[in-house]
């Protein structure tokens, strides 16, 4: 019996991609007005035939144009996508969870047990904030570094950034709103001087709360708002403290295969301000433009301040060695706000390495 309902589960699926494949390939000829029809009776069910529909209905093809309708079956692609990718991505960490967790030997404490399992799940709870990399050659080109400690830093360092979140909460609203906290940590490491010390590490905790704009809007532009507060600081205290508290807010938008966030913060006050005119130098906000071609991903992050004191940053991955989950990165930096310490330092380098997100 169970072989035989697999066998039906999978003509089913097999017989959805047929007609979908065949309702694209009477779309590609042409023949609007028989492939909306195709399409209008899968995109109850099918997430990418729900879009194509909605664009038919946006176009005008085969159908007189209808932004409503459009709008409509927008949104349930969306969901429908939505749905479906955290329905298996949840599969996915399951699955892993579990193989781990039966790979470890059986205790009788059921506590232990329970300490245990939490510890082996626990292992895959954690995401990808920002980029993740390491930069074995990361070379200043033009402007100083600010001396550390009595030691002069060399042009050539090494350069890396730990950037992980973690979902604590979702949908409190009902508007499919995901709660997170996140923490990032960039170190520039003088590993070719002699004493190989540390020039610089920029601690930078955060929580925020993301809006996916489905519920708000038919989401074709703004895909997401996220609001955060965040404090970042080198943790070194004195003269040499850097740090500052801030609030903000930051839009997802995207046009065809072009992406782009629009993020704009303000400094919030604080009791010891080290470095007050440090906002004159890491700016109000930023534009970043994010362009992926096939397997290729270009960004291009441009920073503002009302003082004319900005930055521009290129940085650039492809997949290295065949993987899907390491990449070759490149980076170029011009302009202030770097790491820190050197806020008030225009710098400009380029680097390269390896990266394990994007």
């Amino acid at each position: 019996m169970k072989l035989f309902f697999a066998a039906l589960l999978l003509a089913l699926c097999l017989d959805a991609s047929t007609k979908f494949e065949d309702a694209h390939a009477v779309y590609k000829k042409g023949d609007f007005k028989k492939s909306f029809e195709m399409f209008k009776k899968l995109a109850k069910d099918d997430s990418d035939a729900a879009y194509i529909l909605a664009y038919m209905y946006e176009q005008g093809e085969g159908h007189e144009v209808d932004k409503e309708e459009a709008s409509k079956w927008y949104k349930i692609s969306s969901e429908s996508y939505y749905k479906q990718a955290k329905y298996n991505y949840s599969r996915e960490i399951e699955k892993e969870q579990k193989k781990l967790y039966t790979s470890l030997d059986r205790l009788d404490q059921n506590e232990t047990e329970d300490t245990i399992r939490q510890y082996s799940q626990s292992l895959y709870n954690f995401k990808a904030h920002n980029a993740n990399y390491f930069l074995p050659i990361s070379y200043r080109y033009d402007g100083d570094y600010a001396n550390t400690n009595g030691h002069k830093a060399k042009e050539i360092e090494t350069e890396f950034q730990i950037s992980v979140k973690f979902d604590v909460a979702a949908n409190i609203l009902g508007l499919n709103e995901i709660y997170s906290i996140a923490y990032t940590q960039k170190s520039f490491w003088q590993f070719y001087s002699d004493s190989a010390f540390f020039r610089e590490t920029n601690y930078n905790p955060e929580v925020f709360v993301m809006f996916p704009t489905s519920e708000l809007s038919d989401g074709r532009l703004i895909k997401s708002i996220r609001l955060a507060i965040a404090h970042e600081s080198n943790g070194r205290g004195g003269d040499e403290e850097r740090s500052w508290n801030f609030f903000s807010g930051s839009f997802l938008l995207q046009y065809k295969t072009l992406f782009a966030e629009l993020k704009l913060w303000t400094r919030l006050p604080d009791t010891n301000d080290y470095n007050p005119d440090l906002i004159d130098y890491m700016g109000h906000g930023h534009i970043k433009f994010m362009v992926p071609y096939k397997k290729h991903l270009l960004e291009l992050k441009l920073k503002y301040s009302y003082s004319n004191k900005g930055a521009a940053e290129i940085n650039y991955s492809y997949p290295a060695f065949g993987r899907d989950d390491l990449f070759l990165y490149v980076k170029l930096f011009s302009g202030y706000g770097e790491s820190l310490i050197d806020y008030n330092n225009r710098i400009k380098k380029f680097a390269i390495g390896f990266s394990i997100s994007r």
